[in-house]
């Protein structure tokens, strides 16, 4: 499946030492940017190891939304504290995600056991130990999720990327349903609120096996070598952020509507996980051989803007408006995150997820807060204001992807909408190219100047994360407990 195993079939691992001459004899480049280039067993071990990864994350987050009236009654409090109990995953996913890519070895085991304390305050019905239980837990699995993608984006980043992220969205979505689906039946079976937390954490283990098994596997593909002793690390250039910044940080997915509209819409919020379920691979494939990218993100904005609109104003059943949001958030995760795997440099894609993370948590944590406000304000906490406010996001959303449409052509030679012989052509040079660059000790993203949209987005993500710190701790310590 690699470019290199036609020229070298013997060679099954890949060369992590930093010597010219290597390079040479083996025609791979040093480090992550090697992992294209692996053999397909491996690539398939990579795969199904890193599916594995965040299984208890995405678990523990979703039983969280499909129990907030069980949250709201045991600890007393009113939508804007449940408000800050979910935001408060994000809130921490505002700055550790970035931290995550660019130190992923050192960071990617540590919240497996953390899960713990959410549980430890849902015994005891503590608010605080609740925030402080979910902000632990939310820096471990923010990381481990950037972990995940950004691995397979450094694997399949020259072939077979849509397909793989494809396959990742939909096992995700399966555990979420899961979470969506067994969290208030086990509740009630077991009488205690507070097992779906415990069976979250046991899910959690099970992650870290699998991140373990990962590890060994990459430890055997170097050569029984730890990568880091046989290839020092260069200094990590902080100027280089700036020069990528602009590719992607204009958009902020809405990935907490779910959560917001679950305890409303509880038959159709679980029929909302199925579509992507089954749609991520199949759209993988799709995008695999006939690109469109951004016109799938352009769809994913639509039926965002209709789904809001049929929940908010008619009186359709909420199945077909939760079926639509479905729709676009199918559409909306494998397009941009594929994007960013081809349009970075390898050494990079971590560093770029992180920060396409980040904004995600940043815009996250303030609509949690904000939608939780609006609704305590609405009469009889109705969701038409919340529906308002999506609608009015979702509508910049499809201006600011109709601008990336047009740029990308322009920048990237439309790469995120060309059909696949061309895209793997063009790819090819690509990584050839940054291996050239790496093999002769200069950075990936060396020739590249930093453009102005790249400075004033950072100015903004920045302004936006002080937002998003100031509202949580504003609503943290002055939320209501409800009556």
């Amino acid at each position: 499946m690699g470019y290199e195993e036609s020229k070298h079939p013997t060679i099954d691992r890949v060369t992590t030492t930093t010597s010219t001459d290597d390079v040479k004899h083996n025609d791979v480049a040093p480090g992550d940017t090697a992992l294209a280039n692996a053999a397909l067993r491996y690539k398939i071990i990579a795969l199904v190891t890193a599916l594995m990864l965040p299984v208890g994350s995405h678990f523990s987050g979703t039983a969280l939304g499909a129990m907030k009236s069980e949250l709201k009654n045991h600890l007393n409090i009113d939508n804007t504290r449940y408000g800050v109990v979910s935001a408060s995953v994000s809130i921490v996913n505002t700055i550790f995600p970035i931290a995550g890519g660019i130190f992923i070895d050192k960071f990617g085991s540590v919240w497996g056991t953390l899960g713990l304390l959410t549980a430890l305050a849902g015994r005891f019905t503590s608010f605080p130990l609740m925030v402080a239980g979910r902000v632990i837990f939310g820096i471990g699995s923010g990381l481990i999720v950037t972990m995940q993608e950004s691995l397979l984006s450094k694997w399949f980043r020259t072939q077979s990327l849509s397909i793989a992220i494809g396959i990742q969205l939909s096992v995700s979505q399966l555990a979420s349903f899961l979470g969506t689906l067994a969290a208030n039946p086990l509740a009630a079976r077991t009488g205690n609120w507070v097992w779906p937390f415990w069976l979250s954490l046991i899910l959690c283990g099970f992650s870290m096996i699998m991140n373990i098994v990962y590890a060994l596997m990459v430890r055997h593909l170097s050569g029984s070598k730890v990568i880091t002793a046989t290839k020092p690390r260069r200094s990590f250039q902080f100027r280089s952020i700036l020069k990528f910044l602009g590719c992607f940080g204009l958009l902020l997915r809405l990935n907490s509507f779910m959560q917001l509209c679950g305890p409303l819409f509880k038959p159709s919020a679980s029929a909302s996980v199925v579509v992507p379920i089954v749609a991520t691979p199949i759209l993988g494939v799709i995008m695999d051989l006939f690109g469109f990218r951004i016109c799938i993100l352009l769809l994913s904005s639509i039926f965002l803007i209709l789904s809001s609109a049929l929940l908010g104003w008619t009186y359709v059943d909420a199945v077909v408006g939760m079926v639509f949001y479905s729709i676009s958030l199918a559409f909306g995760p494998i397009a941009m995150i594929t994007s960013i795997g081809m349009v970075l440099p390898s050494d990079y894609i971590g560093t770029g997820l992180g920060l396409y993370k980040a904004s995600n948590n940043i815009g996250t944590c303030i609509l949690d807060i904000i939608v939780g406000v609006i609704q305590d304000g609405t009469a009889n906490q109705g969701y038409t204001g919340v529906m308002l406010l999506y609608i009015v996001l979702a509508a910049i959303g499809f201006v600011l992807i109709t601008s990336l449409l047009v740029s990308q052509r322009i920048s990237l030679n439309n790469l995120l909408e060309t059909r696949r012989n061309k895209r793997l052509s063009m790819m090819k040079e690509k990584h050839e190219q940054e291996m050239e660059l790496i093999s002769n000790g200069k950075d990936a993203c060396s020739g590249s100047s930093i453009k102005p949209i790249s400075c004033v987005f950072a100015i903004l993500l920045g302004c936006a994360l002080i937002v998003a710190w100031v509202l949580f701790f504003v609503y943290a310590a002055s939320g209501k407990t409800s009556s």
